[in-house]
């Protein structure tokens, strides 16, 4: 879906005096065009990420290739007139917050094939508009590409041309948001998603397992899920294993339901097919009061007196706005965000012992928390596996450097940060040491030979 924006400027001069002497005027037609990334029909080998919308107010297209340039994601645009376009796109240059040498997130941007003359995803650390060029355009549609240049998590937001002489691009985010909706045609008023019972949002095992039980006891739910699988962590996106103890008294049936949609096989950063996706899917599927809504990002909640009457969810690739109304809600989103958002009270870091009398909690409150892991391994193949000797890594050597072909928990970091406003960058940084390490490994460690045929997963 792409959207479309055309506005005409008032008379120029010289066409009032046309008017004049000819009894006819011209009005030069100018229009500007909004593209979202993520509603490219092809997306090649970029991947839809909404999980910052709330702070940068977008989903967002990431070339997240592992070193080796991922394929043209392709999308398509109209102008109503000719003229020659100024194009600007939103992106970020992730490295910068951590080294000023070459970006690691490269990428152009293509128009009926011809590339654009400059290269993007390496400014600010901060999301902003860079120019990729000026180009003349014909009336009618044509086709749009996002040319990877390096694999390593570029990311596109959206894309504006414009034959406007004076219009720029926003930085403010709210005037962004603005500009979604006037001229991104993003859909202002959500569309009734029909009345339910009991609304989930978050499709991972909480999730999932809550909508299948609430099911199979007459209810009719609605499950919301702002990915294209379900199972969360469990899933072939994200990759932990999924295990407990199950079975205890007083309650000898927990866990049955968990044993029925998860995968046979387990383990942290396995190969994705370990995490049996489909199994989960055919598991809802097959439930008759469970309406799934996949690809649907809450992010509103509507509540009287204290109480939740509907959650608005939008389409993390169209754009589209759903509106959900039940009495009961359940909060499976993994970070409380439904809760926080209806203006539930909750807490973060640890607080001090004097709050519940722990004996283990710090005399003094602190923000301290659980960090965020980056899994990562790598498969041994037949033929030497190249990987790029980066320069916008963190600075490396033998006593840093962990020879080893898979990371698990260890590999965190966040703690102490603000794991819902700068999870992006926690996120990123996960990236970086990952990249950081491997990148010493293959080609500078006194283990390189040994890792030679090793392929980073």
């Amino acid at each position: 879906m792409n959207h479309i924006y055309f506005k005409r400027k008032r008379l120029t001069l010289a066409s009032v005096l046309i008017s004049i002497f000819f009894s006819w005027n011209i009005a030069l037609a100018q229009e500007t065009v909004w593209i979202e990334a993520e509603s490219f029909t092809e997306k090649g080998g970029w991947v839809v990420d909404q999980q910052f919308m709330h702070v940068m107010g977008s989903p967002y297209l990431m070339a997240h290739g592992l070193g080796k340039p991922v394929e043209d994601a392709v999308g398509s645009f109209e102008v109503i007139e000719e003229g020659e376009f100024r194009v600007f796109v939103r992106t970020k240059n992730w490295t910068a917050e951590w080294n000023d040498r070459e970006a690691g997130g490269r990428f152009m941007v293509a128009i009926d094939s011809v590339q654009m003359e400059n290269i993007l995803g390496d400014g600010t650390r901060k999301w902003s508009w860079q120019k990729a060029g000026n180009i003349n355009l014909q009336k009618g549609e044509h086709k749009i590409a996002l040319k990877d240049l390096t694999g390593f998590n570029g990311r596109c937001d959206a894309i504006i041309l414009t034959s406007e002489d004076y219009f720029m691009p926003p930085m403010d985010q709210d005037r962004i948001d603005a500009l979604r909706m006037e001229i991104g045609g993003l859909s202002k008023v959500p569309e009734d998603a029909g009345k339910f019972d009991f609304v989930v949002i978050g499709g991972g095992i909480a999730g999932t397992c809550a909508a299948i039980s609430a099911a199979r006891l007459g209810v009719k739910v609605a499950l919301v899920q702002n990915r294209p699988v379900l199972g969360g962590n469990n899933s072939s996106e994200v990759r932990v294993h999924l295990g407990a103890r199950i079975n205890l008294e007083p309650y000898p049936n927990m866990g049955n339901l968990v044993n029925e949609i998860g995968p046979e096989k387990g383990g942290n950063a396995q190969p994705g097919t370990f995490y049996e996706d489909d199994k989960k899917m055919m598991a809802v599927l097959n439930e008759e009061n469970i309406s799934l809504f996949l690809n649907y990002h809450a992010n509103e909640v509507i509540t009287d007196n204290g109480k939740i009457k509907s959650v608005i969810a939008r389409n993390i690739e169209t754009g589209k706005k759903l509106k959900f109304t039940a009495p009961v809600f359940a909060d499976c989103t993994g970070d409380g965000t439904i809760g926080a958002m209806a203006g539930a009270e909750y807490m973060e870091g640890r607080e001090s012992k004097d709050v519940f009398g722990e004996p283990t909690a710090p005399s003094v409150a602190d923000n301290m928390i659980m960090g965020a892991s980056v899994q990562w391994f790598s498969e041994n193949q037949e033929q030497k596996v190249e990987f790029p000797d980066i320069k916008w890594g963190l600075k490396w050597n033998e006593k840093m450097a962990e020879a080893i072909t898979r990371g698990d928990w260890n590999w965190e970091t966040g703690m102490g940060r603000d794991m819902i406003n700068d999870f992006e960058q926690i996120r990123d940084y996960g990236l970086l040491v990952v990249f950081s390490n491997w990148s010493f490994i293959k080609n500078q460690s006194k283990h390189k030979k040994e890792f030679a045929r090793e392929e980073l997963k």
